[in-house]
């Protein structure tokens, strides 16, 4: 990977705060926000001066972070612990405004290689988030039960709703989600959208407590898949995102709570484009473990143009073997492949898979998808299945030809 200098690291690692910092508040307060605290700092480590917060608000073509190229002259380590430093102060400063999410967010916009030449500087966003995390669990100071957590995500869901479109298609929407995952969730049956528009003086959703007595990792399944499905309905028809205005809406107490119960926000929020690049990086690895690196991407690419007169979006998807080892950017997706049915985006991951696995062989290929899901991840599988990739059928699929 080319040497990124340090004023195009922190360049970029200060534009991502101030979007982030930018979303909760405004722009203009984020640039104040962000000068001050290296103010503060620069006291400390003197070549913070050489960095100045311009904004954008008299000008579009004025550059919101102006750094002197002096500051490549300093230690990666003097700049790594005053970045640290800095994230430090802004999120304790930020307070409530900064949300459970706020260290992950800003690392989410970070392109791949600045995220590790960042982590190659000292600081590690991943280990201030779970400071975050565990400061945060010190200050959980009330019992939150299985009641709680479902009136107030079915709340929130129904505010979102209401606010996004109208009362009408909350009440609707929602009416419809409950009554059609209760076969699946049976927990849902305790769940009751009231029709407001007839009956007044009732809260929207009425629970039954005797939800407090199920296991809370089984509540937490039908709480997920209902963030599931609303934030399909609202890709369908809104430009807003669910799990932006989800993590606005909820406390820090109740996210907590709900990661502890296993829902994952963050899965609800991976595009379907970088879905297929984790997907391809991962194909690619598992192959370069029993052969080379340019063997393996050839034979990704070969069985992309095998499928392509089938799925027509696949046309455009290449990996860049000369730069594969460089950058993330090597594994060409377009953008516009977020707007093809998850179904249909499903169906071509599973056929892709299918056909490496087969080409493998019994024994390369019998410990495939085991492989697979540890280089993928948690939060990615949680994506490929529930665009309809079931690893399990592809793995048992497999077995039976073997």
């Amino acid at each position: 990977m080319p040497q990124i200098e340090n004023k195009d690291i922190l360049g970029c690692l200060l534009r991502s705060t101030i979007d982030v910092i930018g979303r909760r508040t405004s722009e203009s307060y984020a640039n104040i926000f962000i000068s001050k605290a290296l103010k503060e700092l620069s006291e400390k480590y003197n070549f913070l001066r050489f960095i100045e917060i311009k904004g954008t608000k008299y000008s579009e073509t004025i550059e919101r972070v102006n750094i002197e190229s002096d500051v490549n002259n300093v230690e990666n380590k003097e700049i790594g612990k005053a970045t640290n430093d800095l994230m430090i102060i802004i999120t304790k400063s930020m307070g409530k405004s900064a949300g459970y999410y706020f260290i992950r967010e800003i690392k989410e916009t970070l392109p791949f290689d600045y995220e590790i030449a960042i982590k190659q500087l000292g600081v590690d966003l991943d280990l201030l988030q779970l400071q975050f995390v565990t400061e945060t669990k010190e200050k959980f100071k009330f019992q939150i039960e299985n009641y709680d957590v479902l009136i107030y995500s079915f709340k929130a869901l129904f505010h979102m709703l209401d606010r996004e479109f109208d009362k009408d298609t909350a009440i609707l929407a929602l009416t419809d989600l409950v009554e059609r995952l209760r076969t699946q969730y049976p927990i849902l049956e305790k769940v009751k959208i009231n029709d407001i528009r007839s009956i007044q003086g009732v809260d929207p959703v009425n629970i039954d407590k005797e939800v407090n007595s199920i296991d809370a990792h089984i509540v937490g399944e039908a709480i997920q898949r209902c963030f599931q499905d609303l934030n399909k309905y609202f890709n369908e028809r809104s430009s807003i995102s669910l799990v932006n205005e989800l993590k606005e809406y909820l406390n820090a107490d109740y996210l907590f709570k709900l990661e502890e119960m296993g829902i994952n926000l963050d899965v609800l929020q991976l595009s379907q484009m970088l879905v297929f690049k984790n997907v391809l990086k991962a194909l690619v690895d598992i192959i370069n473990e029993t052969t080379t690196q340019s063997y393996a991407i050839l034979l990704v690419n070969n069985v992309l143009r095998k499928f392509e007169d089938r799925y027509e979006y696949l046309e455009k998807i290449k990996i860049d073997g000369t730069r594969f080892s460089e950058s993330f950017d090597a594994i060409i997706v377009p953008q516009e492949i977020d707007s093809i049915r998850a179904s249909e985006l499903g169906r071509g991951i599973r056929r892709i898979m299918e056909d490496i696995i087969g080409s493998l062989g019994e024994e390369a290929g019998s410990q495939f998808i085991t492989k697979f899901k540890k280089r993928l991840g948690k939060a990615y599988l949680l994506r490929i299945e529930e665009i309809g990739v079931n690893l399990h059928l592809i793995e048992l699929k497999q077995n039976l030809r073997w």
